[in-house]
């Protein structure tokens, strides 16, 4: 005879639990409430009670039922990903299958190891694939395109995949930035050594107001000094080659005459600042990360998709400036960027958005009618 399986906290029960948590998951999740939670709920579902009683809606009654388990593979290059990923699923009641970087995410693994009873019988967590592990529920797929072609693979045909591929962020300027803009831009950059999908990579400058190569000398200077709050992690070999690499190329093109100014770290690959004054398109192109930045001026009237060439496919937030003038999110339209925000801000989108234009919680439901 075995004990009966305990029964799963209702969402009034799990708020409470996972309010609890908020003070642990504020440098992760930024801060919530209770009411927070709820009306999170309410946004993404059409009412809070949605998991746990049929809900009127229109000539039919609802109710949410949330995907169960779900395997949320977590990448290792930021923990934020990880404990947004699995505070969403907590939130819907499910089980949650965790597969950690083979090396581990510490801080994660930490909070998961103290997590109370109500909401740890709901975690199970593996740097390896069980077999057992291959349901056809859902998963939440963080990593590049081999990682996502493994699981399209690995996981069975029917399983709902909701895959946060490799994305960059950038951040366009419609005016001169002063000291404390610059060193929020910096931060943008240098936060997670600049491995993750909202680290600003390129920085794009209006012409008709921006000195570009002014800009580029004092963000260099901003990064210089960032780099005494924000310091690199101990780089791999093949990190420090990529960056000596791309200084290189940049610094060839321009002894051979071509419109580049490179701006380094003295004795280190800790920041790197290349100005393309060339003027040809793409505006956005991939760094070796590690805190290298290309700033590129641009004409307003050549701010478009096409422009910013390949890379707009993989768009995921830009940060503006300036961002309180209402004129500045109209002028970014013809990109359509799936998050704008304001410098300083681009590693901290809060644990309610969008997630690269996705409803994060509706994902992870499907409905079942009555009527």
């Amino acid at each position: 005879m075995t004990d009966a399986t305990p029964a799963r906290p209702d969402t009034c029960a799990r708020i409470a639990l996972l309010t609890d948590q908020a003070d642990a998951l504020e440098p992760w999740t930024g801060p919530f409430t209770a009411a927070d939670l709820e009306a999170w709920l309410v946004d993404q579902l059409g009412d809070a009670r949605a998991l746990d009683a049929w809900i009127a809606r229109g000539g039919i009654r609802s109710r949410a039922v949330a995907l169960d388990p779900v395997l949320h593979v977590i990448s290792g290059n930021t923990p934020h990903a990880g404990f947004q990923s699995l505070l969403r699923g907590l939130l819907l009641g499910a089980m949650q299958r965790v597969k950690l970087p083979t090396a581990g995410l510490p801080p994660l693994e930490s909070w998961i190891a103290a997590l109370p009873a109500g909401l740890a019988a709901l975690v199970e967590t593996s740097r390896t694939l069980p077999d057992a592990w291959r349901d056809p529920a859902a998963a939440v797929i963080f990593g590049g395109g081999e990682t996502l072609d493994f699981f399209r693979h690995w996981c069975p045909p029917e399983t709902r995949r909701i895959e946060y591929g490799p994305k960059t962020s950038a951040a366009v300027l419609f005016a001169e930035p002063d000291a404390r803009i610059l060193d929020d831009l910096a931060g943008d950059i240098l936060r997670h050594d600049q491995r993750g999908c909202l680290s600003v990579q390129n920085i794009l400058c209006d012409a008709t107001a921006i000195n570009a190569r002014h800009l580029a000398i004092a963000l260099a200077a901003a990064l210089e000094r960032a780099r005494a709050t924000h310091p690199r992690p101990a780089p791999a070999l093949s990190s420090s080659g990529a960056i000596r690499n791309f200084r290189e190329i940049h610094r060839y093109r321009a002894a051979n005459g071509e419109a580049f100014e490179l701006h380094e770290s003295a004795g280190s690959t800790s920041w790197t600042v290349v100005l393309d004054a060339t003027g040809e398109p793409p505006l956005l192109t991939p760094t070796p990360a590690g805190g290298t930045v290309i700033v590129r001026p641009f004409a307003p009237e050549c701010l478009t998709a096409a422009a910013l060439g390949p890379e707009h496919g993989f768009l995921s937030t830009v940060v503006a400036h300036p961002f309180d003038d209402p004129r500045t999110v109209a002028r970014l339209d013809p990109l359509s960027p799936p998050r704008v925000c304001a410098p300083g801000a681009a590693q901290f989108p809060g644990l309610f958005w969008s997630h690269d234009g996705t409803r994060p919680l509706a994902a992870l439901v499907r409905w079942r009618d009555l009527g």
